[in-house]
């Protein structure tokens, strides 16, 4: 624990030239809902951000937090970073996973934009799954300052180890929304 806030207080104060938005959000799909906070994930530089998915059909569970920078060419804002995942995806197959990924957010007018991010864990950035990916990607509208809306698709899933099956977490399309400060 004293690791995680040493590297929380030093991207924190890294950081701190800056002005960072905050911003918390909730994406809610047929069967999964999505809770998610950032730091910095709006502007170029650090970011840091966590979340909580929770598939509402079979109960399984995946949470993380993580950290990156950004990079805003233009109109476009690229990511890229590492988190710290744990999966509860009640298969016998609990425990954590260290993906590394990134993202893309192409700004098409001031109120619309298109993204996609993907995070990978192959063996060996992992405990109890061979393999573990995630996928996320939609449009956001951002009607009026501070309020942006996003419909999109993600997917979690896992590759089994030690005789375990492969299986999905959570896959679909879903609806969104969030402030940012």
């Amino acid at each position: 624990m004293k690791k995680i806030n040493f590297v929380l207080m030093g991207i924190l104060a890294v950081s701190s030239g800056s002005a960072l938005a905050m911003g918390v959000g909730i994406e809610q799909g047929k069967n999964f809902t999505n809770l998610n906070a950032e730091l910095g994930k709006e502007s170029s530089g650090i970011y840091t951000e966590g979340h909580w998915l929770k598939n509402t059909q079979d109960g399984t569970q995946v949470g993380g937090v993580g950290a990156g920078y950004n990079f805003e060419v233009g109109p476009v804002m690229l990511n890229a970073g590492a988190k710290a995942v744990y999966l509860g995806p009640k298969k016998g197959d609990n425990g954590v996973a260290f993906p590394f990924g990134g993202g893309l957010n192409v700004a098409l007018t001031d109120s619309v934009s298109v993204f996609g991010e993907g995070y990978v864990a192959p063996d060996g950035l992992n405990n109890s799954v061979k393999n573990y990916v995630e996928a996320n990607g939609g449009v956001s509208w951002t009607p009026v300052k501070p309020l942006t809306l996003k419909v999109g698709y993600r997917h979690v899933s896992v590759d089994g180890k030690d005789g375990r099956p492969n299986h999905t977490l959570i896959d679909g399309a879903y609806f969104g929304g969030g402030v940012s400060f």
